[in-house]
């Protein structure tokens, strides 16, 4: 599939819809090749830009998406908007409901064990005909890894979905892609929480205006810290502005 996309502090990410996403994703099921996507926002986006090794594995994904309003205003500051923001968890919603109507089977692995739970089943309330091939919480030790592995590996799902926060989802799927061989694995955050009903969203003008993260950072305050990588990724997206401006005159 054609796929454009706008490098932000080096990360190429999709201008791809959410709709698109999800004809990217059904002809990656199809393919039955592993492939990792992942949702991007400003602090994953910054975290790649100032650690070599985390924008290295940005790089092996094969889809990044513009989850978050800070990449959405980046993509347009550098001359190439994303269509929408695709945040983690609209994409699950859409595509635990379109798994359904396909059939796919779906891994859930994430969370403690009760939002776990909570999530599985609230999941299987809303869509009774999904197949949920299993689940495991996300407190494992680095010596239970091997075993969470393979035991994905036996149940064979078509969509793996990784809630352990970035950048750990992001370095379990690149570090067990091959042996997982899931047909598209995806980190998503806190996106069990929202499932499980123990944490909510913004309301809809928040998200459609870009204030999701105000909301967040009223309901959580210890968030504060994590906030700071917005204004210097901002900062950082407006140098490359001005580096890429400079190099179209030095060219001409």
């Amino acid at each position: 599939m054609k796929m454009e996309s706008v490098s932000v502090l080096g990360v190429n990410v999709a201008r791809m819809s959410t709709v698109e996403v999800l004809e990217w994703i059904r002809v990656m099921i199809g393919q039955k090749k592993p492939r990792h996507i992942v949702t991007a926002n400003a602090e994953i986006i910054y975290k790649a830009h100032t650690e070599p090794d985390f924008g290295a594995l940005l790089e092996r994904a094969d889809l990044v998406t513009a989850d978050g309003a800070g990449v959405v205003l980046a993509a347009r500051l550098l001359g190439s908007p994303v269509p929408e923001r695709v945040a983690g968890a609209d994409l699950t919603m859409a595509l635990l409901a379109m798994a359904e109507e396909k059939g796919w089977t779906v891994y859930l692995l994430g969370a403690d064990p009760e939002t776990l739970e909570k999530a599985v089943l609230n999941t299987l309330s809303k869509h009774p005909r999904l197949r949920i091939s299993g689940y495991h919480h996300g407190y494992y030790s680095q010596q239970e890894t091997t075993g969470v592995v393979s035991n994905i590996n036996k149940v064979k799902p078509d969509i793996l979905l990784a809630a352990l926060g970035a950048p750990k989802q992001e370095e379990f799927i690149q570090q067990n892609m091959k042996e997982l061989n899931v047909p598209v694995s995806i980190g998503v955050g806190g996106t069990f929480d929202i499932l499980a009903g123990t944490a909510q969203r913004a309301p809809a003008w928040m998200q459609k205006t870009g204030l999701e993260w105000l909301y967040r950072l009223g309901k959580k305050p210890s968030r504060a810290k994590r906030m700071l990588a917005l204004p210097r990724f901002v900062l950082a997206v407006l140098v490359q502005k001005v580096s890429r401006r400079k190099g179209l005159k030095q060219s001409k």
